[in-house]
């Protein structure tokens, strides 16, 4: 085997694990996307820039990637991945440097949620998974989502309660409930 080939195959295999080592930290940002206000917006604004991004690379790298026809696998692979795996970074980055606040909310309710892979089995006892608490501020209403407890099972609705929630380098802010 020769040393360009080992290379090539260990780069292969690099790569195969990167992009499973993405997936895993993404379905993990999930339980963030969920307590983030405004995160479509994050999201738009993150797909964005990973396309800008992946037509920037493509463009520096337009003498070495030609004829073209040659190399559209890794032409779509760019033009697909930098995307679809921007609204992460975006996520990531936002919450990279913020500072934790309290902050107040009008309360609505709290309800729990049930959750499962396999749905319910006849005979099974149903528990809650986890609780959406739902929240007005300044006329728009947010619902959080959380599992460790209920965190305000006395409250009435009209109440003010008050959030800890980190206003992240973008300006998003995100409700820190585990």
């Amino acid at each position: 085997m020769q040393k360009s080939e080992l290379l090539t195959r260990l780069f292969a295999w690099l790569s195969l694990f990167a992009l499973f080592a993405l997936a895993w930290l993404y379905t993990r940002e999930f339980r963030i996307f969920s307590n983030t206000i405004g995160i479509g917006k994050l999201a738009l604004g993150s797909i964005i820039a990973g396309l800008l991004l992946a037509v920037g690379v493509l463009y520096r790298l337009r003498e070495r990637l030609t004829p073209w026809e040659r190399h559209l696998p890794e032409v779509f692979f760019c033009l697909l991945m930098f995307p679809l795996f921007a609204p992460l970074f975006g996520s990531l980055l936002n919450r990279a440097v913020g500072k934790t606040e309290h902050q107040p909310f009008e309360f609505i309710a709290e309800t729990p949620y049930y959750a499962s892979n396999y749905g319910v089995l006849k005979g099974e006892e149903v528990e809650q998974t986890g609780w959406f608490l739902t929240v007005r501020e300044n006329g728009a209403s947010h619902r959080f989502k959380y599992k460790t407890q209920a965190y305000y099972p006395l409250t009435k609705p009209g109440d003010t309660i008050l959030l800890p929630v980190q206003k992240g380098l973008f300006g998003f802010r995100v409700v820190l409930l585990k």
